[in-house]
């Protein structure tokens, strides 16, 4: 997922500084879009997984930690559905087809430019979120790592 994250973000903020018209910025928008839908195809799968198998045995900590953690976690999942569904949603009401290699979705918004605005400034808004619950959640892993040394990254299932 992070992975995923990581390439989206990336080419979504490598096309802002690609000129207009050039064959790069169509791709890098491609690459963004695929690499957004993809997450919301992993994330029904990790949560399908989570609800399988269930989730790793908390932590004992303060309750303040705890519920921090479970916050972050949330809002991560939060963001790993909506992002993509806004985006798809913003572009649909916006007129244009959404690809998913090569394949139009479905539509599930008729055309409305209004709509489409407000919907791609929850997107840009939850955009930028991810850095920060992304900063957030790593801080976390590493405080436990190496200040609690209690095994955090040997519960990451990879």
């Amino acid at each position: 997922m992070f992975l995923l994250f990581a390439v989206a973000l990336a080419a979504i903020e490598l096309r802002g500084e690609i000129p207009k018209g050039m064959p790069l910025r169509a791709t890098l928008k491609i690459v963004h879009m695929t690499a957004g839908q993809l997450i919301l195809l992993f994330v029904v799968f990790r949560l399908a997984a989570r609800w399988r198998f269930g989730t790793p045995a908390k932590l004992d900590g303060p309750s303040w930690q705890t519920q921090s953690a479970r916050i972050v976690h949330v809002l991560l999942y939060v963001v790993m559905f909506m992002l993509p569904i806004s985006g798809i949603l913003f572009t649909q009401a916006d007129g244009k087809d959404v690809m998913f290699f090569g394949v139009a979705l479905p539509r599930f918004i008729g055309l409305n430019a209004e709509l489409s605005d407000t919907l791609q400034d929850v997107h840009e808004l939850m955009g930028n979120a991810v850095y920060f619950l992304v900063g957030l959640h790593v801080v976390g892993a590493l405080w436990h790592h190496f200040m609690r040394r209690d095994g955090i990254f040997q519960r990451m299932k990879f």
